[in-house]
């Protein structure tokens, strides 16, 4: 079972103002590290799983980071795949 990841403070109203506006700018990351941490306890990954962000160098020039664990060569690229048509579509 996963660890969940702490409550932020002020994830509810924020969370409210997401939720009625259906938009991710009313998040914080932590804010959508700790959901994503509850929607796992009760439905945890299987195959595969993402976690990605963007992160500022020092030039300012952004680049990004990842994490990914997957039990079989490519599933890593597949969820990443999948994820992308679902947000387009």
């Amino acid at each position: 079972m996963l660890k969940s990841v702490p409550k932020p403070e002020g994830y509810d109203l924020r969370e409210a103002r997401a939720a009625k506006f259906d938009d991710g700018r009313k998040w914080l990351p932590e804010d959508a590290l700790f959901d994503a941490s509850e929607h796992m306890k009760d439905n945890p990954p299987e195959v595969a799983f993402l976690c990605a962000w963007y992160t500022r160098l020092p030039n300012g020039k952004l680049t990004i980071k990842f994490r990914c664990s997957y039990e079989h060569d490519r599933q890593g690229i597949a969820l990443a795949a999948d994820l992308l048509a679902e947000m387009q579509g």
